[in-house]
């Protein structure tokens, strides 16, 4: 008979300790959303969208409906104007240079016109690092693993870079994986070596997730590894972008604001990073 007091004891307490909490949710402001390259040998790329609110109702088996069409949008070297092509008018979203080709010591500024609002950045193409080598690490039985390489980082502090990799043959584009930046700050001048998995294609994440070689590289691939050189700004937007999003997978986290290029930052997120890439391949030999 004790033992059913103290519960119903201990039951009263949980019950008395209940509140409910009302969170008042900031009204939703929808933004231009910009992201766009430049690198050494090609014609810029930008993709122009609407954000699209979290806590809201949107189909994203229609993502169409968040493509901008009709923007103005030129990318100028301080000399040569390029306005880029909508690849699609009907849908919008994808621009395209036409005659601006990236070169290295190049600094490039974007502009953006829609909607009555300008948005600008602009970015360097910086001098290109390279990898000393490359080799297959295996992680997961005799055929599976990731691409790891050796970098003797050049000495003088500041230097900021992104890693992205593509599989002749499989792969269509240059893919990066997850955290796939980093900085000097702790290897500066020195000789190390590191590691990465294999990023997603875009438009096959839903088939990727069912995939058992997902973010994994394979003997018999032949993989380009493009290992890139970018500046400081261009480094915080995605260094603090992969921070937003691993602050979203856990709930005991502190959320990240991520840092965007553009100059009114209320208005518009996004960024126009200039690469300055050095490619290298690597063969992976069959068992």
């Amino acid at each position: 008979m004790k033992k059913y007091f103290c519960y119903i004891a201990t039951l009263l307490v949980i019950a008395s300790c209940r509140k409910d909490v009302k969170l008042d949710l900031p009204n939703y402001q929808q933004k231009i959303v910009i992201e766009g390259s430049i690198e050494t040998g090609s014609t810029a790329l930008v993709f122009v969208s609407y954000s699209v609110p979290y806590f809201g109702e949107f189909d994203f088996s229609t993502p169409e409906e968040a493509f901008v069409k009709g923007a103005l949008v030129t990318v100028s070297d301080g000399i040569m104007t390029d306005t880029l092509k909508e690849i699609d008018p009907s849908v919008g979203y994808i621009y395209v240079g036409l005659k601006l080709i990236g070169k290295q010591g190049g600094t490039y500024t974007i502009r953006v016109s829609t909607g009555g609002k300008t948005f600008e950045t602009s970015s360097t193409i910086l001098n290109p690092v390279k990898l000393d080598t490359l080799y297959f690490d295996k992680i997961k039985g005799d055929t599976l693993g990731f691409i790891a390489q050796k970098l003797s980082e050049p000495a003088g502090s500041g230097d900021n870079y992104r890693w992205s990799a593509k599989r002749l043959g499989r792969d269509q584009f240059y893919t990066s994986p997850f955290n796939s930046v980093f900085d000097d700050k702790f290897i500066d001048g020195k000789s190390f070596n590191f590691s990465y998995n294999r990023g997603v294609q875009p438009n096959q994440r839903a088939q990727n997730s069912s995939d058992p070689e997902r973010g994994y590289f394979k003997a018999g691939d032949t993989v380009v590894v493009k290992f890139c050189k970018i500046g400081k700004k261009e480094f915080d937007f995605w260094h603090t972008y992969y921070l937003n999003r691993s602050s979203n997978f856990n709930p005991f986290s502190s959320p990240t604001n991520i840092k965007s290029m553009f100059n009114n930052y209320q208005e518009c997120f996004g960024a126009f990073v200039a690469y300055a890439p050095s490619f290298d391949t690597i063969i992976i030999p069959r068992e």
